[in-house]
């Protein structure tokens, strides 16, 4: 069957199964995986696929004869995709504004919260930035900082030079550094 055929097209307006199964078989695929990039989540780009198909048949009756279903349906799938995107941005922009008033109607009253939550905040950044090391990285600076191990037992331990230690702790720090930069604007203005 030719997908930009009259034949394809006249079986589609007239809602002949085997043409929309046809259709379905050929893009569905390919389109989810577009979406898929578009939207970086599989489950809504599924529903964005369907979601195009379903309209399709819903609009059978208006396609027009000279209709080519490829284009069509990428281009309905990509127009999907940008309203999934604005949906999403309008609903966190919501999510965001509602933890903003919270924040500022209940958190702000209580300093004690505020600080509890913003001890938390940075306890959860810390140990992101810890998780993004290098494994061996990750292990000698989780051994020396949060065991209190000396360079000496970490080697021994772990069965590598004192200078290896050494050196991951280097870059552990620098990496850390970076990783952690806006943090120490946070503990400066936290001091004021």
């Amino acid at each position: 069957m030719d997908d930009n055929g009259k034949h394809l097209i006249a079986g589609l307006r007239r809602g002949k199964e085997e043409a929309f199964a046809y259709v379905f078989r050929l893009y569905y695929g390919p389109l989810l995986n577009y979406a898929g990039r578009i939207l970086k989540d599989t489950e809504l780009a599924n529903d964005v696929v369907q979601e195009c198909f379903c309209k399709l048949y819903e609009r059978r009756k208006e396609l027009k004869e000279e209709l080519e279903v490829r284009p069509y349906l990428y281009k309905s799938v990509y127009n999907s995709c940008m309203d999934a995107i604005k949906h999403q941005k309008v609903r966190d922009n919501y999510i965001n504004q509602e933890l903003l008033d919270f924040y500022f109607s209940k958190v702000i009253e209580t300093p004690e919260a505020e600080q509890a939550l913003l001890e938390e905040d940075l306890r959860g950044a810390i140990q992101d930035a810890i998780d993004k090391l290098p494994e061996r990285c990750r292990e000698i600076f989780v051994l020396s900082k949060m065991e209190g191990l000396s360079n000496k037992q970490i080697s021994e331990q772990l069965n590598i030079s004192i200078k290896t230690v050494e050196a991951q702790m280097t870059t552990a720090f620098v990496r850390l550094r970076k990783e952690l930069g806006w943090l120490l604007c946070i503990i400066l203005f936290q001091n004021f």
